[in-house]
């Protein structure tokens, strides 16, 4: 039987090279870390078909515009954060041409340290992680307008084997995009894969007591209240708002950014 191609996988805990499988799609795959380092790529050229070899390269599972018209390629990783997951998949024109990456290493990491599964619900974003290096720290961030910010930070148990951790995560209505840094040995980090949730909370409902001074909501929520002239007057989270310092009158108050409803005041 001819292979039609092999697929290299490079385990995402960058120990070593470990397997080999039939691609039908004539593509080479690698996975690793983003290391500081571009990533070179000889490009074959066919003399019988008078064309180079590859035909394009996904980085993340998006195409990279690059002139595929050249002996040597290079992948410079442009805004991809340092110590981020990279899996680069080669697309060649068929099983007789093979591509070579030049520098491998560029995106070998040698550590024993790997998050092993990562989950997310409404209530819990859970993590569990095996080699860890001594003490350490993880650092949790959230994609917010195009940046990622840091939203809590936990101690790691500096367990080799096995460790589980979570947090209660900090949601917005629609999509949310996490990731985790391990932090160790002083100057050392990695980061996990990114997680990717979307969050369709149920609607808040609200009521005043006979005394109004506390608005109890359904669930806790985020809420900005705003009088009548438009003013922010209230914000913050929680599931019971304490409304006894507010004047007399009428008020809008939304939840999770939106939502808004209206209460009356009374002295």
């Amino acid at each position: 039987m001819i292979m039609i191609s092999s697929k290299i996988i490079i385990s995402w805990t960058l120990i070593l090279l470990n397997a080999f499988q039939v691609d039908p799609d004539y593509t080479t795959e690698y996975i690793g870390v983003y290391r500081g380092n571009s990533l070179f790529i000889q490009n074959p050229y066919q003399n019988e078909s008078s064309d180079y070899c590859i035909t394009k390269i996904d980085l993340n599972g998006r195409s990279l515009k690059l002139n595929y018209q050249l002996s040597a390629l290079i992948i410079d990783f442009k805004q991809i954060d340092l110590f981020s997951p990279v899996a680069i998949k080669i697309f060649r024109k068929d099983s007789l041409c093979k591509p070579i990456v030049i520098n491998p290493d560029a995106i070998f990491y040698h550590s024993n340290f790997r998050f092993k599964k990562l989950v997310i619900s409404d209530t819990l974003l859970e993590w569990e992680t095996q080699g860890e290096h001594g003490r350490g720290d993880y650092l949790i961030e959230r994609l917010y307008d195009g940046l990622w910010e840091p939203i809590a930070e936990v101690k790691s148990t500096s367990k080799f084997e096995k460790s589980t951790y979570g947090i209660t995560p900090v949601l917005v209505p629609g999509a949310n995009k996490f990731r985790i840094r391990y932090d160790f040995d002083n100057d050392k980090y990695l980061y996990s894969q990114e997680l990717d949730y979307e969050y369709y909370p149920s609607p808040v409902i609200f009521n005043i007591n006979d005394s109004f001074e506390l608005l109890k909501l359904s669930r806790k929520a985020h809420y900005e209240v705003f009088d009548a002239g438009s003013a922010k007057v209230m914000e913050g989270d929680g599931i019971v708002i304490n409304i006894s310092k507010l004047k007399e009158g009428d008020y809008v108050i939304y939840f999770d950014g939106s939502a808004p409803a209206g209460f009356s005041k009374k002295n």
